[in-house]
């Protein structure tokens, strides 16, 4: 049976117990266990040992890290069909609301975090405007790879300098495979092309 509160929906749905909540949050500042649970949620079915191989941890994190991760539901132990023990990792949705703004971490802004190492501005991002703004910037740039928003108008609305803007599109796009690929910002809009009308329609929202 499912039922709604004030704080829980769809529980009779759901996990049944959920102990690891700490998780979900250090998602975002260790890049291994966002790795990990990145790799075992796009190869879903995976072994511990294929894990190991797909990840630059030891063998021993691994698996601390898969319990980990098991406690807090965002990974399940199955079996595959030869009987070997498998992972798949759940999908999920983490909203935080702060003086009226909301902001949710998901397994697309984890995967980004997975590989903060190798795109030094999202990090720089997250450190000089802040998480919200992060998410902000995500989303919009998903709309920039559907020819929604431009490059300028992302800056603009995230409160980016325009080089900024520029590095983000340019990291997100390698990251998430946005777009065409044998093109990444040269998706780049110039500045008189701007729509001013969207980028009001946007700040409305």
């Amino acid at each position: 049976m499912s039922y709604d509160t004030e704080h829980v929906r769809n529980a009779g749905n759901g996990p049944t117990m959920i102990t690891g909540l700490p998780t979900f949050t250090e998602l975002l500042t260790n890049t291994n266990l966002a790795d990990l649970y990145t790799a075992t949620r796009q190869s879903s079915g995976l072994t511990a040992p294929e894990l190991i191989e797909r990840v630059d941890v030891s063998k021993k994190t691994v698996y601390e890290y898969l319990h980990k991760l098991e406690r807090a539901g965002l990974v399940v132990e199955t079996e595959n069909s030869g009987g070997a023990r498998v992972y798949e990792a759940e999908d999920f949705e983490l909203t935080l609301t702060i003086r009226r703004i909301e902001v949710s971490i998901t397994p697309e802004i984890v995967a980004v975090m997975a590989r903060v190492d190798e795109y030094p501005v999202v990090n720089r991002v997250c450190d000089e405007h802040g998480f919200v703004t992060f998410a902000l910037a995500h989303d919009l740039i998903n709309a920039h790879s559907e020819g929604d928003v431009t490059i300028r108008q992302i800056a603009g609305l995230a409160d980016l300098s325009d080089g900024t803007a520029y590095d983000l599109v340019e990291a997100l796009y390698e990251i998430q495979e946005l777009g065409d690929t044998d093109s990444s910002p040269t998706t780049f809009t110039p500045d008189e092309v701007a729509n001013d009308d969207l980028a009001s329609d946007l700040t409305d929202e």
